[in-house]
């Protein structure tokens, strides 16, 4: 977090504490006068309300306003004359942003995951509905609550189904090819980002290796995505098909829609739901550890992750 000063107040709330910093804007929890209900301020920075900022300020405001879903943050005040940087008021998600499990050794249970991936999923068929392809799906802008309940927020890059963007705008390891290239998106944009978000919080990797965003651009355009059986051998076929299909380079070849996503997803995530099988055993395990993880389990019915930890792994077995 670069946070320098922390103000006192914004406009006519309270600032209690600093939830969060972006390139672009500081959040906040703050109070209400008169109020006693928390919420979360997005504040935008001086120097970064450029039009294109004040765009995607308005942007951000006018959809999170009109939506109105159980898995979205939904956004209640707005002010863009503040002086001290613009500012938008949203419902305070308690929870954490899921960048923090997108790394290798703070992976989420796979069954956690499966269950954001489907609140996120129906999330975005509502936004779809209402004609918004969101173009920045990624873990930093899904938050996860203690009970479970999964939100997605940010929609300051949002554009209308089929309208071209006026500049190329999203996060660069979850855009599809014809997002990167600036083209007309639809809801297949937003599906082929949900997959590579799937990836990430299975393995902690990105779908491509590159050694700088030059390299990136020319891996999400030509090449196909790293298995993912590179990083978690033991992953059922089910649910490596449905990363597979929705992302997918040539947009025909993805889900047509969330609907067909939905199905397929949910027909996966019910096969590992009623497995005995723990496919959490390997989770965050290098693939020579897997390896000798799977020795056990194969001599051992009763052999569980519980009963052979990071903290009993001897270091001849890696990382």
């Amino acid at each position: 977090m670069s946070l320098t000063v922390i103000p006192v107040r914004i406009g006519k709330y309270s600032i209690i504490r600093p939830i969060g910093s972006g390139a672009t804007s500081d959040v906040y929890l703050a109070m209400k006068d008169d109020a006693f209900s928390t919420v979360a301020i997005k504040q935008f920075r001086n120097i970064s309300q450029s039009e294109w900022h004040k765009k995607m300020f308005l942007t951000e405001v006018e959809l999170g306003k009109k939506m109105h879903h159980k898995n979205i943050v939904h956004v209640l005040d707005a002010d863009l004359n503040e002086k001290s940087g613009a500012y938008l008021v949203m419902e305070f998600a308690n929870g954490v942003s899921l960048d923090r499990h997108e790394h290798s050794d703070t992976l989420l249970p796979i069954k956690s995951v499966l269950s954001v991936i489907e609140q996120i999923a129906n999330a975005l068929r509502y936004a779809t509905e209402l004609g918004i392809v969101h173009r920045d799906v990624k873990p930093a802008n899904i938050i996860l609550a203690s009970n479970g309940t999964a939100k997605l927020t940010d929609f300051g890059c949002a554009v209308p189904s089929q309208e071209l963007g006026s500049v190329v705008a999203g996060s660069l390891a979850y855009m599809s090819p014809e997002q990167l290239e600036g083209q007309p998106l639809d809801q297949r944009a937003d599906i082929y980002a949900l997959g590579a978000v799937l990836y990430r919080l299975l393995t902690g990797k990105n779908t491509f290796e590159a050694q700088d965003n030059f390299d990136a651009r020319i891996a999400i355009l030509n090449f196909p995505i790293t298995p993912i059986a590179t990083y978690r051998q033991e992953l059922p076929r089910e649910l490596i098909a449905v990363i597979e299909r929705a992302m997918q380079k040539n947009i025909a070849q993805r889900y047509a829609n969330w609907d067909e996503f939905i199905l397929e997803f949910g027909e996966a995530a019910h096969l590992i739901r009623m497995s005995e099988y723990d496919l959490d055993m390997y989770r965050g395990f290098s693939i020579p550890t897997q390896a000798v993880l799977s020795n056990y389990a194969a001599s051992d019915r009763e052999f569980s992750r519980s009963g052979f930890s990071r903290s009993t792994m001897p270091d001849s077995f890696g990382a």
